[in-house]
């Protein structure tokens, strides 16, 4: 997705081009100024530079365009600099190299002379820089929200495909009046308050544990699909419903069953810092 629409764009090029033309026109190309005498406005070397910026505004939009269906700024984010800079550089000099000189042409009735050429490749290196930087800028702005947004929409969307989680292999879970063995898809999450960990099948039934802390449970769910979401949940994967954003890019995970069973989901609040490792867990257990 583009940081700017084609609204923005069209009204970006009447601010922008007509400013930076004049300027360039009288600095570089010119050399004279309103207050001196005998001038009179540059309108060949406006007309030029306003021509090559357009062209190469149009060359680089193309590139950033190809760019983002090939390789979206969110995705990688350096490798998507290097390559806009290369090819949004080597676009630019491409077009300058075709319409300066026809421009030129057109608007003075001359070919340019060599020490124009130069100035005019000065020019077109700025031009290529300040667009590629303020492109840059606009993209990270703009992936900084939608990397969250599109990782929680993409989890919603691969939690509806993923087929439940299903093992033959037993976990023993120990118990006040003895040990209990259970499979991973009987087992919807672990919930610890005041000193007690509670088992939560999936069927909705609550059983005590002999555990008083999560400090055993890591070696027994180590190989099943169980991830510890704060200091009071481990929950397995079956029992996750939906990811929302939060506040301060926390996550808002909803599971079943719910520990009251009046409400339709128990939402937990997962951390800034673990709802990063919850995100890489879960793309791992998709690869899996």
């Amino acid at each position: 997705m583009a940081p700017l629409t084609r609204k923005q764009h069209l009204y970006a090029r009447l601010i922008v081009v007509p400013i930076a033309a004049f300027v360039a026109s009288h600095l570089v190309f010119y050399r004279r100024f309103p207050s001196e005498i005998n001038y009179q406005f540059p309108w060949p070397y406006f007309l030029t530079v306003a021509t090559v910026m357009l062209s190469c505004w149009e060359s680089n939009l193309a590139v950033f365009r190809r760019l983002d269906q090939q390789l979206p700024f969110y995705k990688n984010p350096s490798r998507r600099i290097r390559r806009q800079i290369l090819f949004g550089g080597l676009a630019t000099m491409a077009t300058f190299s075709v319409v300066f000189p026809l421009a030129i042409r057109l608007y003075s009735g001359a070919w340019p002379l060599y020490p124009t050429i130069i100035s005019g490749i000065f020019v077109c290196a700025t031009i290529a820089t300040v667009v590629n930087g303020a492109y840059v800028g606009l993209y990270l702005i703009q992936t900084i929200y939608l990397e969250k947004q599109q990782t929680t929409q993409e989890l919603n969307s691969q939690l509806k495909q993923l087929p439940p989680v299903n093992s033959s292999e037993m976990i023993p879970v120990e118990a006040v009046n003895g040990q209990w063995r259970l499979r991973p898809d009987e087992i919807a999450y672990f919930y610890s308050t005041g000193g007690l960990v509670l088992l939560i099948k999936s069927d909705g039934q609550q059983l005590t544990t002999a555990y008083t802390s999560f400090t055993k449970l890591g070696d027994l769910l180590s190989d099943a699909p169980f991830f510890q979401l704060n200091r009071q949940f481990i929950v397995n994967l079956n029992a996750i419903r939906f990811v929302q954003d939060d506040v301060n890019q926390k996550l808002l995970v909803g599971l079943t069953p719910a520990l009251h069973r009046n409400d339709p989901h128990e939402q937990v609040i997962v951390s800034r810092y673990r709802s990063v490792q919850f995100k890489k867990w879960f793309r791992q257990i998709e690869v899996a």
